[in-house]
């Protein structure tokens, strides 16, 4: 129930509509158990005699006040409105002591039509409010989860499948959806129905009513046996459901290689394994939800033959007339409706707290980096970009990325990293973009820590041309402005700067062609020539190039680099390389092995030394002799 409790906080957000949705839910009751109790007189006139007369009987507090009223003895505030009261009842039966029983009745029916006319009024009202609290309060839950996922640590995404990832966005919360809109609103009425009907039955006749809470009980008791057992089910349908959405996700996204090396049957296997465990705890979620309602009906029916029985008995004194016992029994056939429902109502909460379970851990999940409370304003131009003791560790690593790194790059400096895979070139490049924070140690711009700084603004002043280029399923006008206005010359000197204007202009609708899922409708070759002119448009401060010409073939590799070489000027660049021919022009060349510096310098000095660095580059040189 605590995740319940925490689902319903998102609907508080929307107390007026909460509130609203309440109170008329608490009128449909009202109203409801009005209709019944009309029921009384119209069953009690039908088929008497013209002797017979309505009339509501008094209590004995009536005839308490009737007779110290007669004798003149004084009477308490309280009194004094119990009396109106009493000869309120004293009109009525005056008022239809007049009336002939087939009078009596078409009064009650007449009376009867306003009051259904108002509990639809008060039911549509309620819909509305409650329905509408959970539309919303979903969609904020959504947000904030689609919010969370922007910050999720990095790993997370590595360590999580897609499928399952996105199953619990969209299935998981569509769930939980349902049981604070629809069915809460049906919860709020049963409940209602189940507290006022439970009243009238008391009013009707105490005696039947003891036996009603008797029989509950009975009622409640295979609801408690199948609640376990329905949580159970739904969670493992939920958990099964999720991997099958991660299987399809995995096996979309490898369809080659699984043709490639033959892999059909074997992941067809596995896909039948899933869904074949997936079946059965459906069929058994389903089983125990229908199997449940169905014993609390057979428990119903059993209830109402002892009644029935029972209210026989009672018609034979004086006190209890054939249309009181008819209206005790429509009502309590009425009831038996909102208590099976909420027992279904319970069996959704069970379904709902295994998927609210999932949905909170998502939010829960500690971010690794953080925006500062006090955030520091970003200086004009940065000066420097400071590296100090950064030391590295990935989460369930033991081995560090990084270890003891401490550097300097001075403004319009170029500066390359390189070293086998592995070595942490990557991760200093995370670590500049604060796409992670260094487990000990800092990065700083002109002596202030990079994580005083906004992200957004921090992020503004960086370009990174990666080596993993990623495109939107959207045309290359948007994947080269990433919604940001830029004018039309500005892009297309953008993309002539990085050799793709030829390409483009070879498409059928050139700016406006959609590259397809992650750029599938373009090359290799294309895909980086998009990244590399999508740097240039943003023209940043500190430009981080990871691998940026390595899909790239030789002819294009060197126009590409004389254009990234333009963009060196007045801007200070991060080469991240295997293919050494890229660095020769940096200022500073830092050579990494198992996360540390081993050596640095110039291209000219380290291969005028016996280095690390040498060997590299012999080796490159001889195997592209």
């Amino acid at each position: 129930m605590k995740v319940f409790r925490r689902l319903l906080t998102y609907s508080y957000r929307y107390k007026g509509r909460l509130v609203a949705g309440i109170l008329l839910s608490f009128l449909v009751s009202i109203f409801n158990g009005a209709s019944l109790t009309s029921m009384v007189p119209i069953f009690d006139s039908l088929g008497t005699s013209k002797d017979y007369k309505f009339k509501i009987a008094l209590t004995k507090r009536d005839s308490y006040l009737l007779e110290k009223i007669q004798k003149k003895q004084s009477i308490s505030r309280l009194e004094v409105i119990e009396s109106k009261v009493t000869f309120l009842k004293l009109r009525v039966n005056s008022y239809f002591e007049e009336l002939e029983p087939n009078e009596v009745v078409f009064t009650f029916v007449i009376l009867v039509f306003p009051v259904y006319i108002m509990k639809l009024i008060c039911l549509m009202g309620a819909i509305y409010f409650i329905n509408s609290t959970g539309a919303l309060a979903i969609r904020d839950l959504r947000l904030e989860i689609y919010n969370k996922v922007q910050y999720l640590p990095l790993d997370y995404f590595l360590k999580e499948k897609t499928g399952i990832l996105m199953s619990r966005i969209i299935n998981d919360v569509d769930i939980l959806g349902k049981i604070i809109s629809a069915d809460l609103k049906d919860a709020i009425i049963d409940y209602f129905y189940i507290v006022t009907h439970l009243l009238l039955l008391f009013f009707l006749s105490w005696q039947l009513t003891i036996l009603v809470f008797v029989v509950i009980p009975l009622i409640m008791g295979p609801i408690s046996a199948f609640t376990e057992k329905i949580r159970k089910a739904t969670k493992s349908q939920q958990e099964r459901l999720s991997a099958l959405n991660g299987h399809l996700q995995e096996i979309i996204a490898g369809i080659r290689v699984i043709r490639a090396f033959s892999m059909e049957k074997r992941e067809s296997e596995k896909f039948f394994k899933i869904n074949d465990e997936l079946s059965g705890k459906t069929f058994k979620g389903h089983f125990y939800h229908q199997v449940g309602p169905a014993i609390i009906e057979l428990t119903g029916s059993l209830v109402a033959a002892i009644f029935l029985s029972f209210g026989a008995y009672l018609i034979s004194g004086e006190n209890f007339s054939k249309g009181m016992f008819l209206a005790f029994f429509l009502t309590l056939v009425f009831i038996m409706r909102p208590l099976k429902q909420m027992s279904v109502m319970f069996n959704l909460i069970q379904s709902a707290v295994s998927a609210g379970d999932r949905v909170f851990e998502i939010i829960d999940t500690k971010t690794d980096i953080e925006n500062s409370i006090q955030v520091e304003k970003l200086p004009k131009k940065i000066q420097k970009i400071n590296l100090v003791n950064i030391t590295y560790t990935y989460p369930g690593v033991q081995k560090k990325a990084l270890d003891d790194i401490s550097l300097e790059v001075k403004r319009g400096e170029t500066v390359a990293f390189v070293g086998d895979s592995g070595a942490g070139k990557s991760t200093l490049k995370d670590l500049l973009s604060r796409l992670i924070d260094p487990t000990e140690g800092f990065v700083s711009f002109d002596d202030i820590d990079i994580r005083r700084f906004n992200f957004a603004e921090l992020r503004d002043r960086i370009g990174v041309v990666s080596q993993d280029v990623f495109l939107f399923n959207a045309s290359i006008r948007e994947n080269l402005t990433m919604g940001k206005n830029y004018s039309e010359e500005k892009i297309l000197q953008s993309i002539e700067d990085a050799y793709a204007a030829d390409f483009i202009k070879s498409l059928p609708q050139g700016l406006e062609t959609l590259v397809g899922e992650n750029g599938v409708m373009l090359s290799g070759g294309e895909r980086q020539r998009l990244s590399i002119a999508r740097a240039i448009l943003r023209d940043p401060e500190i430009l981080i190039l990871d691998e940026a010409t390595s899909a790239l073939d030789n002819e294009s590799e060197r126009q590409v680099q004389n254009a990234l070489e333009k963009l060196y000027k007045n801007r200070t660049v991060i080469i991240i390389a295997h293919r050494l021919s890229t660095i020769q022009i940096a200022n500073r060349i830092y050579y990494l092995e198992e996360g540390k510096i081993v050596e640095h310098g110039t291209h000219d000095e380290l291969i005028s030394i016996p280095s690390k660095y040498k060997i590299l580059y012999e080796y490159q040189f001889s195997a592209t002799s």
